[in-house]
């Protein structure tokens, strides 16, 4: 009789074939709308047996967008291991995500989940490789806060990143702006309610928001000058 060892090392490779022939099937269909049955097939296996290891089309997009993640990964830890301090990686990591992550539809599919896939205990694992231990740096580092769970943060970085890589704009400069306008302020330590840092901290953000409107406001201005029709003399 099987050892239990055994047992579980042929249940991962089970998965693992099913995995990369559903990644195959999507690349030659150009879809993500793929049927279990044509994976099953391809993987040589039942279509119970393939709906039981996969737990259904939504696990299976998460776990081939988890296949397809890997060089995404290692390519953010490449360029991010070039940069300068915890801050800079991490803001590196989001600018060459918001602009790689949407190329690929999986990912696309998987990103259009949002909050359950940002829960989802894979893709937090997957995410932990490349963000986890520069949150845990800069907690060491008295820059990043400690009082909100690492699982949370690293939730909030995922769902961040989505939502860079889902914007109309997701050249370098606005990823990068996201990060530091929103994500920063977020990670870093909150001053308590009532202190001077508090104070300095509200008066920072109004003074944020109100240049932003400007900027916007100016924006429009430009617009309606630009389409306004040149006026004849009387």
């Amino acid at each position: 009789m099987p050892s239990d060892d055994s047992v579980q090392t042929d249940e991962m490779s089970l998965k693992e074939r099913l995995v990369r022939a559903a990644d195959e099937e999507i690349r030659r269909q150009g879809t993500v709308s793929v049927s279990m049955a044509t994976i099953a097939e391809r993987a040589g296996v039942s279509r119970a047996t393939a709906f039981r290891q996969l737990g259904g089309a939504q696990e299976m997009i998460v776990q081939v967008g988890l296949l397809r993640a890997e060089r995404h990964i290692e390519r953010a830890l490449e360029r991010s291991a070039g940069q300068g301090d915890i801050f800079s990686k991490m803001e590196d990591t989001m600018a060459y995500n918001a602009r790689e992550l949407p190329e690929d539809p999986v990912i696309v599919a998987l990103m259009a989940q949002h909050s359950a896939s940002a829960r989802h205990p894979d893709i937090l694992a997957v995410t932990s490789a490349v963000s986890e231990p520069l949150l845990r740096a800069g907690q060491d580092a008295g820059i990043i806060r400690t009082d909100v769970p690492l699982e949370d943060l690293l939730e909030f970085l995922i769902e961040q990143t989505f939502l860079a890589a889902e914007d109309p704009d997701r050249s370098d400069a606005a990823a990068r702006l996201r990060f530091r306008r929103f994500v920063v302020p977020a990670l870093r330590p909150q001053p308590a309610e009532g202190s001077p840092d508090a104070a300095q901290a509200e008066l920072e953000q109004a003074l944020a928001t109100a240049a932003d409107a400007l900027a916007t406001a100016t924006r429009a201005a430009r617009k309606l000058q630009q389409g306004s029709p040149g006026r004849v003399g009387s």
